[in-house]
């Protein structure tokens, strides 16, 4: 009997140890979210002051004692920015390598979906689906995907959206409007 109550006052005190081990971890992450957001705001605090400089070398005098602690803040940050969900789709500026490209605006944004009407729908010899686009594109269904797709009533439009697929081999989903399946497609023209 007495061992038996020794060795659950041990498992207690492990349990308590391991609990307080958590609890310091636990603060000491918020510590340091709270002294990250602190020295941004410094930074940035600090530029705000070197505006206010009147005489001009005094000013540059401040920007360049100001400068490396915003650059670490900013790096920092931008570093974090990919994961958070409020910064979707911000990204931090390409660096500029050539004296040519500093000033010019950044690079249009990846096309990732497009909507067309179509134009014409014709089958394949093993009843896929080939849509034939307004703007002249043409895309096939894959043979892989089995979704039916049934021909537009008479005098009605197909509206279509083609996006990019999840997958790393360019796969592409075509939607037809107001339905809800998606056709794995290929372009062909």
């Amino acid at each position: 009997m007495v061992r038996r109550t020794a060795r659950l006052a041990g498992r207690c005190a492990k349990g308590e140890f391991s609990m307080q081990i958590r609890v310091l971890a636990f603060i000491s992450i918020f510590a340091a979210g709270a002294a990250h957001t602190q020295s941004a705001a410094d930074a940035s605090a600090e530029i705000a002051r070197c505006t206010a400089i009147a005489d001009s070398a005094a000013r540059l005098k401040c920007y360049d004692a100001a400068a490396p602690r915003a650059n670490g803040a900013a790096a920092q940050q931008a570093g974090e920015a990919p994961g958070r969900v409020d910064g979707f789709g911000l990204s931090a500026p390409e660096p500029v390598t050539r004296v040519e490209d500093f000033g010019k605006p950044p690079p249009p944004p990846e096309i990732t979906q497009i909507t067309a009407t179509v134009t014409e729908l014709a089958r394949t010899a093993r009843g896929r689906s080939i849509f034939v686009l307004a703007n002249g594109q043409v895309w096939r269904q894959l043979d892989g995907d089995d979704t039916d797709v049934q021909d537009p009533q008479p005098g009605k439009t197909m509206k279509v959206a083609i996006e990019t697929g999840l997958g790393l081999l360019g796969n592409y989903n075509l939607t037809i409007e107001g339905r809800n399946a998606s056709i794995r497609v290929r372009r062909v023209k």
